[in-house]
């Protein structure tokens, strides 16, 4: 995939589960769609899913990225897809607002990661 974000992406493997999707004007409920996130940034998150899913459309995500750290709960928008193969979708998300204190979590994981 080429590279679009403006921030270093991490990679990681975090399973989530994506129930309910939005926009402004409508929604997608009971989805139950579970998602496979392989990066993240300060921007936002990268995941492969079996699932279709809108490009556009919001949902919370849940983040946890090591057991020791907070958990980041955000809203998450999907801003591409592209399949994989004919049951795989790769997505890109931008996180729709995220705290500074959020921002400096995911840098100190980076650097975690780094150091490592």
């Amino acid at each position: 995939m080429q590279e679009k974000r403006r921030e270093k992406r991490i990679p990681i493997n975090i399973k989530l589960s994506v129930s309910d999707l939005y926009t402004g004007d409508s929604t997608i409920a009971d989805m139950s769609s579970p998602i496979e996130v392989t990066d993240i940034s300060a921007k936002g998150i990268g995941f492969v899913s079996e699932a279709i899913l809108p490009v556009g459309f919001v949902f919370i995500a849940n983040i946890e990225l090591d057991r020791e750290l907070p958990q980041i709960i955000t809203d998450v928008r999907i801003i591409r897809s592209s399949a994989i193969d004919d049951s795989h979708y790769q997505y890109g998300c931008e996180f729709v607002s995220i705290s500074p204190r959020v921002s400096k979590m995911l840098d100190d994981f980076e650097k975690q990661i780094n150091a490592d």
